[in-house]
Order: C-alpha cells, then sequence, then structure tokens
C-alpha cells in the first residue's frame, strides 16, 4: 500500500478555511484545492471520510456546549422516540384499514360489474336470437304473401 500523499492535516486545514470563507464544503471543493496547492486531489473516500469526522467531532463539540449531558436527553428523547412510535403504529394501522375497506369495495365492484357482463352476454345472445328468429319469421311472411298472390 502507497503511503498517502496528502496528510490528514493538509485535508483538515482546506475544510477548515472552506468552512470560515463561507464557501460550501463538499467533497470536490475540498479535492479541487487540495489540487490546486498540493498538486494531488487525495482520495475520494478518504476526504469525504475526514470531512464527515470533523462535522461529527463538531457536532459533539455543540453538544457539550449546549451542557446537555447526554444521559439527561436520552430518557427524554426515550419517551420521545416511543410516542413517535405508536403515532407511527396508529398511522400505519388506520392506513391498513383503510386500504381493506378500499380493496372490498373493488372487489365487490369488480363482482358486479362481472355480474353485469355475464348478463349482458346473455342479453345479447337472446337478441342474436330474437333477431335470427325475426329474419325467418319476416321471410316467411314474405314467402306466405307471395303465395297468396299467386293464388288470386
Amino acid at each position: 500500500m502507497r503511503p498517502p500523499l496528502v496528510t490528514e492535516q493538509a485535508i483538515r486545514a482546506i475544510v477548515r478555511e472552506l468552512r470560515a470563507s463561507g464557501g460550501r464544503l463538499t467533497g470536490v471543493a475540498v479535492r479541487d484545492r487540495l489540487a490546486e496547492r498540493h498538486g494531488v486531489r487525495g482520495g475520494v473516500s478518504r476526504v469525504y471520510r475526514v470531512i464527515e469526522k470533523m462535522r461529527a467531532e463538531e457536532r459533539e463539540r455543540e453538544a457539550r456546549r449546549a451542557g446537555t449531558p447526554r444521559a439527561a436527553g436520552t430518557e427524554e428523547s426515550r419517551e420521545a422516540a416511543i410516542e413517535r412510535a405508536n403515532l407511527a403504529e396508529h398511522r400505519e394501522r388506520v392506513h391498513q384499514e383503510r386500504w381493506a375497506r378500499e380493496t372490498d369495495a373493488l372487489r365487490a365492484r369488480l363482482a358486479t360489474a362481472e355480474l353485469a357482463a355475464r348478463d349482458a352476454d346473455g342479453a345479447a345472445r337472446r337478441v342474436s336470437e330474437l333477431a335470427r328468429a325475426l329474419a325467418s319469421a319476416q321471410a316467411r311472411i314474405a314467402e306466405l304473401e307471395r303465395a297468396a298472390l299467386e293464388r288470386r
């Protein structure tokens, strides 16, 4: 394994500069600055790992500065988490019930539509039969009328 060409301190210095200048802190920006200063961009995963490490350290410092010990906040956060979990469970139950009702309603509508389709098929067959019977009757009437005219 080749030793890194850019030290972690150099990466941290550039991250601090970007934060101080108000520039957007991204891995690309850090790697561009590294290329300008040191002629190498540094490894992607390494740069992002250092940035995330510095963010975690900053969050920890903020928590210490705020004076909220983690033990005191854990009981409140535990109760809040339980409350959120209960609320999420209630929402999920309501969601499941709603979609069960919706599914049942759609199944009932489908059954009604299938029954109507079967009835429509039967009615169409009956209409077809009646149309054939009517055509046959009309042909028979025409024959009888011709026969009656010939007898006169």
